[in-house]
């Protein structure tokens, strides 16, 4: 991708895959930036009895795709052998404390078994405090000989930002690297600034899964996770449980056999799905990934709703690369349980990644870089209602009932309108059309095979989204 920046220079990007390279743009010397998922961090949260204090601590680790594998509390009844054994079996790279004032004696003794857990160890954690300075001048003669760093306290927005990047920082190798999760954040930015609207980037890789939604005036509300559908599908798994990903999967199929075809996904980095049933379990699990993601959200205090009821959704990543554009409007749809009127899009390979990835040290282009996909319309009405569909080809009216999931294929310029009500919607050329969903939210599907398998085959088919040979 050729692109000039601020400067005036012309970048080349090569983005990472889980086991290969692809470079955007006319250079094939030489990358002037690279786009990578970066190194896990291992995160301790320790944190003040407050629950205000859990949740903005969780936020940060969410912002920074920093993986949490110990909480402990400051008012907890933990003995100090049992925390100092947590500590050590968790190995953290870094110990994030968010406590108040009244909180000091008891992180304190959590801060002693800190310090005897990490005794020797060749490389300690980084211990970041983010509280008030007579909280900070207290704990740290507890701290020594282990890095402290401090920090803000993390309830103002500025000084979670200043978390972020820190533990970013520690993500990042050296080189001219920019993050995957931070090319996402600044092509939502960038998109949302050329479109004048609240603009959502769902990017669902491999290894990772980023949700960063901006605003025209360049304010982002970002949530990333190492939850994938290639080398972290099996984190998937364990998280969300096999039965919830197999219930995404329109056809029968037993848990080992499911169990087995997940672990291969680990196991093939990039691989390509052959049939239409390992294409259907990368879906499953895109779906699984977001909504867990959006789960961690709302266990951290931070509201879903505008992450739903984005106006605009642009599809990065693995979803992006589905083989049919159906394929990736339903996972966004059904993961995100999109809400209100949107336009769904998706980049072209890899190139709005690349431009995040160029627009994060300047200014970048995105033009031609998305491809409109559709209008997505959730309605719930009380009675029968009609649709209008104006395109190129002439005037449809559709009535729309409850339970109705369907996909209304335009060519050129479309124009709808919802009949009994002011809203409205319009967009250039598309390349599905007009998707209705009257499934109603939260989206439920049915526990018994029986019924489930059904529900899902109709609305795959309604988007023609999956075929019913064994082919893609």
């Amino acid at each position: 991708m050729t692109v000039a920046t601020a400067t005036g220079l012309v970048a080349t990007v090569d983005v990472a895959h889980e086991g290969s390279a692809k470079r955007i743009g006319p250079r094939t010397d030489a990358a002037d930036l690279r786009v990578w998922t970066g190194t896990p961090l291992r995160l301790a949260l320790v944190v003040g009895r407050e629950n205000a204090d859990r949740a903005a601590a969780s936020a940060a680790a969410l912002g920074a795709c920093a993986d949490i594998v110990l909480t402990l509390a400051a008012n907890g009844r933990e003995s100090f052998i049992e925390r100092a054994t947590a500590i050590r079996e968790a190995d953290p790279d870094a110990v994030l404390i968010v406590a108040g004032s009244r909180d000091q004696n008891g992180v304190i003794d959590v801060v002693e078994a800190l310090r005897a857990a990490t005794a020797g160890r060749p490389k300690p954690p980084v211990v970041l405090i983010a509280s008030d300075e007579r909280t900070r001048a207290r704990i740290a003669p507890s701290l020594a000989p282990l890095a402290l760093e401090a920090i803000p306290g993390p309830t103002a927005a500025l000084a979670r930002e200043g978390i972020v990047a820190r533990l970013r920082g520690m993500r990042r190798p050296a080189g001219d690297i920019v993050l995957r999760d931070e090319a996402v954040e600044s092509a939502a930015r960038a998109v949302a600034a050329a479109d004048m609207r609240d603009t959502l980037v769902l990017d669902v890789s491999g290894a990772s899964t980023s949700l960063a939604l901006a605003t025209p005036t360049g304010a982002v509300i970002a949530l990333h996770s190492h939850l994938g559908v290639g080398t972290n599908a099996d984190r998937v798994v364990a998280r969300a449980g096999l039965d919830r990903v197999r219930r995404w999967v329109p056809r029968a199929v037993d848990g080992p056999a499911l169990l087995e075809r997940v672990f291969n996904r680990a196991r093939w980095p990039d691989a390509v799905p052959a049939t239409t049933l390992t294409l259907a379990l990368e879906m499953a699990l895109a779906r699984e990934a977001v909504a867990h993601t959006l789960r961690d959200a709302e266990r951290s205090g931070i509201s879903v709703a505008p992450f739903r009821a984005a106006r605009a959704i642009v599809c990065t990543g693995r979803i992006a690369r589905f083989p049919r554009a159906a394929q990736c409007a339903i996972v966004a749809i059904d993961a995100l349980e999109t809400r209100g009127t949107t336009r769904l899009s998706r980049e072209a390979p890899d190139a709005l990644i690349a431009a995040g990835a160029i627009a994060s040290r300047g200014s970048a282009d995105i033009a031609g870089r998305i491809e409109p996909l559709a209008i997505a319309m959730t309605l719930w009405p009380r009675r029968a209602m009609t649709l209008t569909v104006s395109d190129a080809t002439g005037t449809i009216e559709q009535r729309i009932t409850r339970g109705a999931f369907l996909l209304m294929p335009t060519t050129g310029r479309v124009d709808l309108r919802v009949g009994g009500s002011a809203e409205t919607a319009s967009a250039d050329a598309l390349a599905l059309g007009v998707i209705v969903d009257v499934r109603g939210r939260p989206l439920d599907l049915p526990q018994r095979d029986a019924e489930r398998l059904p529900a899902l085959a109709r609305w795959h088919s309604a988007l023609t989204a999956l075929s019913s040979e064994g082919l893609v």
